[in-house]
């Protein structure tokens, strides 16, 4: 009994640091390609501020991405990673390759119409997307023009997506999460260089969004070929296993629907409330995103393989251990991050934005706005977590279910908040149905599983993280007081302030951790040389 006991410990060991391998490479391409993002982001402010141009810009890149999340993104690599696995585990891995490519004969076959169909009724997409436009003509027509300019985008993100897909299943994730700040990185290129040869401002971006989506299209194609070989187009749709896979596919569909309703609740939601709204609080979600992407993004990707590869094995408590490391180690790494926000978002706002067209409001706006998004930077990180073990289970009722709830319950929230307080209604009603929804999961899935979820040794830990971030939020609550937020990054006390702060903040919470006993404070200390780190 006591060898078995240790062999589960040493294989528990063993999946816990392959998760953490594969959620460094994922996150360190996460992380570039994020940053990469914040560049265009505060490349197109300072170029277009917070007025029609600009929200006519971030719906009509919006409503592309959009329909990539139908066919594509985490749906597609969440039904297709388990099926190889599989394939390959009953098989071989030409089963896999014959799979792959049917999926991609058919994945290309549903780009093509959703791209003429986006070309055709794109004035409709816009009203479906934004109906508040209307009011405004010129910026109506404006979007739906930038509309049909980005449609072809859809087609290169999807195809990025299904090769994710494919190098995840082969534990490859830095090229594929580093892929998109490529696109990032031509439309802030394309901003700056092009922005002058246009009439409108706006076309030199749509210019850097589809040279981006070229190029991040071919540089995902390289691994792909050197770990899978040369695909080919195969109208084989007869197959057992393609079949299976379109069924799953049929609903990651409506999964995929419901979350995309939910975005375009919002964004309706917003448009009704003026010029600068959208982009206000595209930018504050942004910055959301930027950390959560990150850390979620990478864990969430590096664990559906391990739990894919489990569930196959049939071997319950390694999805389940896998689940518990994944919880932990995000809420280590996110809990500063969420504190930060809450307690520094105008000066953070003021640094990224507060230049060229970006007025003084504007940052006080997007700073409120980013505050109450706190609460959905933790709660919609759990859930991409979470999510990860339902693909892997194959349970899309359960997602269909909870997305559901979701978008009615953002809708209901964002519809009755918005009057009295404006897009800071947007955010709030976001952060209150991301936690409802992660409570579902969590619920549903104890209750799923024949020895519950077991994520109970986690919560004395997650009381540590949470003591460790109070001495850092003192400190950046105090400092916020010493800058001048309205000049931006153009006063050095506030680059000072910024540039000690947060290094200083991210010090105490790792010392306090240290005292606290926290495993993951003392691994990455011992990472990092730091003597009796252990």
């Amino acid at each position: 009994m006591a060898q078995v006991g240790d062999n589960r410990k040493q294989a528990g060991r063993e999946r816990s640091r392959n998760i953490f391998r594969a959620f460094l490479a994922s996150s360190t391409g996460t992380a570039v390609s994020r940053v990469l993002g914040a560049v265009r982001d505060i490349t197109i402010a300072n170029l277009l501020g917070a007025g029609s141009g600009s929200d006519a810009f971030w719906i009509a890149f919006t409503v592309p991405n959009v329909f990539r999340r139908f066919v594509a993104d985490e749906g597609l690599t969440g039904a297709l990673i388990p099926a190889l696995s599989k394939a390959e585990k009953e098989e071989n891995t030409q089963s896999a390759r014959k799979l792959a490519n049917s999926t991609l004969t058919a994945l290309l076959l549903a780009n093509i119409l959703l791209c003429a169909l986006g070309l055709w009724k794109a004035d409709l997409l816009v009203k479906a997307f934004a109906y508040g436009f209307i009011q405004e003509p010129a910026k109506f027509e404006l979007t739906v023009t930038l509309t049909r300019w980005l449609f072809p985008f859809l087609f290169f993100v999807s195809l990025v997506s299904f090769l994710e897909g494919l190098l995840n299943q082969r534990n490859h994730f830095f090229i594929p999460k580093l892929a998109p700040g490529i696109v990032s990185a031509s439309i802030a290129v394309s901003a700056i260089l092009l922005a002058g040869k246009f009439e409108k401002p706006e076309y030199a971006l749509v210019a850097g969004v589809l040279a981006g989506g070229l190029l991040h299209l071919i540089v995902t194609s390289v691994p792909t070929l050197m770990l899978w070989g040369k695909l080919a187009l195969s109208f084989t749709f007869s197959s057992g296993r393609f079949k299976s896979l379109l069924k799953e596919m049929g609903k990651v569909l409506l999964i995929g629907l419901l979350a995309q309703v939910n975005i375009i609740v919002l964004r309706q939601l917003a448009s009704l409330l003026g010029d600068g709204a959208v982009t206000r609080y595209w930018y504050a979600n942004r910055l959301v995103d930027l950390a959560q992407g990150i850390v979620a993004v990478g864990i969430s990707s590096a664990l559906l393989p391990s739990a894919s590869a489990s569930v196959a094995e049939g071997d319950e408590e390694g999805m389940k251990h896998g689940l518990s490391y994944s919880f932990r180690l995000a809420s280590f790494l996110l809990l500063p991050a969420a504190t930060i926000i809450a307690v520094f978002a105008e000066p953070i706002s003021s640094i990224l934005f507060r230049h060229g067209r970006y007025s003084v409001e504007d940052v006080r706006w997007t700073a409120s706005t980013l505050r109450l998004l706190a609460p959905f930077l933790l709660s919609v990180a759990g859930i991409n977590i979470i999510k990860k073990i339902y693909f892997a289970i194959e349970d899309r009722n359960t997602l269909l279910l909870i997305g559901g709830l979701g978008v009615i319950l953002t809708g209901i929230l964002g519809w009755f908040l918005i009057g009295p307080y404006n897009i800071l209604g947007l955010a709030g009603a976001l952060s209150l149905s991301s936690i409802v929804q992660f409570g579902a999961y969590l619920w549903l899935l104890h209750k799923k599983l024949d020895t519950g979820i077991g994520l109970l040794p986690i919560l004395i830990p997650l009381g540590k993280m949470i003591a460790a971030c109070l001495p850092p939020a003192v400190l950046l609550y105090l400092l916020s007081f010493l800058g001048d937020w309205t000049l931006g990054p153009m006063s050095l006390k506030n680059l000072a302030i910024i540039g000690c702060g947060l290094p200083l903040a991210g010090m105490l919470y790792l010392f306090f951790s240290r005292i606290l006993g926290l495993a993951e404070a003392k691994s990455l200390l011992a990472k990092v040389g730091v003597k009796n780190a252990r």
